[in-house]
Parts: C-alpha cells; sequence; structure tokens
C-alpha cells in the first residue's frame, strides 16, 4: 500500500517523545511513502506556560525542513502543524501560519471557549451533549472561515465523552450540523482527515471520524482525504493506516492525499 502519514507529533510538541529524525529514520523503515510533522500549535494558549509551544514550534521549524532534502531519496517529508482552536484567536492563527511557511494545516478543535481540553474533561454529572453542539458549532465556524487544509480528528470529543467516560451520545441530533460542517468544507476545497489514533484505545477503538461521516463528507463533494495516525511516538507511526484505508475506500475514495506547500498530492490508494 502507498502508506502516508499525515498526522504525527515529535518532541516539537509537548507530548512527543521521538525527534524528528527518529521518526523520519522509524517512517523510512516502515516503507512510508510520505510523513508530515503536525506538532502542535493552540493559539489559544501558544504563549502560555503549560505547552511551551512558543517555544517548540520554532525549533520543529529549524529541524524539520532541512530534512526534507536529506530524506528524499527515501521519504517525502512534510512540515505541517496541528492548529487548534484557529478562531479563538485568528489573527494569531494566521499571522504563525505566514511565519512558519507550513507545507500543510491540520484545523483541530481540542477544547470549546471557556472549557479545557475535552482530554482533561469528565463529563459524569456534567452535559455532555451541550459541550459536544458547542463543539461543533466552533468546527462549523473554523470550517467557514479558518486557513486550514483538512479539519482534525472531526468526532475527537467521543474519544473521552463514550470510550473513556462511557456516556452514550445519540449522534442523530448533530447530523444537519455535521452535514454543514461537510458542505463548507467541500465548498473551500478543505478536506478531512480519518485519525486512526483511535483505534489504539481500547476503550474506543474507533477511527474519528468513522465511514458514516466520511461517507457524508464524500456525498457532500469533498474530495480530499487524509489518513493520519496521530503518533506521539515512533511505535504509532502508521498505526491503523490499512482501516483508515478502508474506511477511506468504502466512503467513495479512491485517493488519500499529503501535501505540499499548502497544496495537495493525491496517490492511489492500493
Amino acid at each position: 500500500m502507498n502508506i502516508i502519514d499525515t498526522h504525527t507529533h515529535s518532541d516539537c510538541s509537548f507530548d512527543g517523545e521521538n525527534t524528528p529524525r527518529e521518526m523520519a529514520d522509524k517512517a523510512v523503515e516502515l516503507g512510508l511513502l510520505a510523513l508530515t510533522f503536525t506538532d502542535h500549535v493552540d493559539v489559544n494558549d501558544y504563549y502560555g506556560s503549560m505547552y511551551r509551544e512558543s517555544e517548540l514550534m520554532p525549533m520543529g521549524a529549524a529541524a524539520i525542513p532541512p530534512l526534507k532534502d536529506e530524506y528524499s531519496d527515501r521519504l517525502k517529508i512534510g512540515f505541517g502543524a496541528e492548529l487548534g482552536q484557529f478562531m479563538h484567536d485568528r489573527a494569531l492563527a494566521e499571522k504563525l501560519i505566514a511565519e512558519f511557511g507550513f507545507d500543510f494545516v491540520i484545523g483541530s478543535t481540542h477544547n470549546v471557549r471557556a472549557h479545557e481540553d475535552f482530554y482533561y474533561l469528565s463529563f459524569r454529572g456534567n452535559n455532555p451533549g451541550e459541550l459536544l453542539r458547542l463543539y461543533f458549532e466552533e468546527t462549523l465556524e473554523m470550517t467557514r472561515n479558518a486557513d486550514i487544509d483538512v479539519i482534525g480528528h472531526l468526532t475527537y470529543p467521543l474519544r473521552y465523552i463514550t470510550g473513556r467516560d462511557g456516556i452514550e451520545i445519540d449522534m442523530r441530533e448533530y447530523t444537519e450540523i455535521i452535514q454543514e460542517i461537510c458542505k463548507s468544507a467541500a465548498e473551500r476545497g478543505i478536506g478531512l482527515e480519518i485519525n486512526t489514533g483511535g483505534l489504539r484505545s481500547p476503550v474506543y477503538g474507533k477511527a474519528d471520524p468513522g465511514l458514516e461521516y466520511a461517507a457524508m463528507f464524500r456525498a457532500a463533494g469533498g474530495e480530499i482525504i487524509t489518513i493520519g495516525s496521530d503518533a506521539h511516538r515512533t511505535g504509532d507511526l502508521a498505526a491503523g493506516f490499512e482501516d483508515g484505508a478502508e474506511i477511506a475506500k468504502a466512503a467513495g475514495f479512491r485517493h488519500i492525499a499529503y501535501f505540499e506547500r499548502r497544496k495537495p498530492v493525491f496517490v492511489k490508494i492500493m
């Protein structure tokens, strides 16, 4: 298969374990066609002390682009970012995109305004349905306005609401707004990521999103689909890729993409 991993984190993310070179070497060992580094850029806390992103992102900008030429005969390397909460500080988000010259920008929503990252929230005793509605509203706002290339892990909150806390959600309540997200993305030429990170969770075991929403995106006219492992260490690179490729094919896609200088490069799913 043409294996392309477009969502990975090196130690230029606060939660990444391996250097970019170690990640690249592992990608070569695994036979990947392309690897894109997408270290965290959460604009709502870029200058905060918790994640050190204003320190780590410049380190990535210094370390990763030179690897492109060094590995060019073995691996196509992209320098990207997982840009979180774009609309919380749109001016900063656009400034960082211009400053760093990313190949690829994933637009992710990790937390909604006035709340912590879903990873840190407990949904027992709270109102997960309301938080999920706010999540999709902010994701729609981002999709309509932000300078992004794909929507990252569309069903991200379910990893914690359903997977970790065991709270079942009737997703039919969100069908209309998810259709709007898919329609807006398709109209603006924005892609959808199939994030396979959730497949590694023993209590969740799903891709974000799965077949239903990948097919909804295709039906809305979406043309760009990417597959990302959300690896934070070498051992998870390309994990779940075959499952992600099967979802893409079942949804009606025949090609997956990686990005060079913000332009999609399409590769046939083998």
